[in-house]
């Protein structure tokens, strides 16, 4: 039980890092699978910054509080989750829920609930 949740705590770990990767060195790619465009080049450091910044700190985290001993990193990621699934509720009062909206929610959540059962768990 606690080798498999430690497995996806990681691999959850590794796709923050391969986005996070993408959003530095191929921000335009990600562009269409976060509905974001940057319109001037300093946009471009935007994306690399803030979502490529945020993506790389959260793998961080996760995969080292997905290794034994140390899950009580993990409380740095699932605050963001919650601060962001925050975010997300505002969108959908003031904007109205889509499709993409509950795509969205829905895969944070799992991370959320992942990443806390690990937290708690490991």
């Amino acid at each position: 039980m606690k080798k498999g949740l430690q497995g996806l705590t990681a691999l959850a770990g590794l796709l923050m890092l391969l986005g996070g990767l993408a959003f530095v060195f191929s921000p335009a790619i990600m562009e269409p699978y976060f509905s974001v465009r940057a319109i001037q080049s300093h946009g471009m450091g935007t994306l690399r910054g803030d979502l490529g910044g945020a993506f790389l700190s959260l793998a961080a985290f996760t995969l080292y509080g997905s290794r034994p001993g140390n899950a009580k990193w993990l409380a740095v990621p699932v605050v963001f989750l919650c601060a962001i699934l925050f975010g997300r509720m505002v969108h959908v009062v003031l904007d109205g829920l889509t499709q993409d909206a509950i795509r969205s929610i829905v895969i944070e959540l799992v991370g959320l609930v992942l990443l806390e059962r690990a937290r708690r768990t490991l």
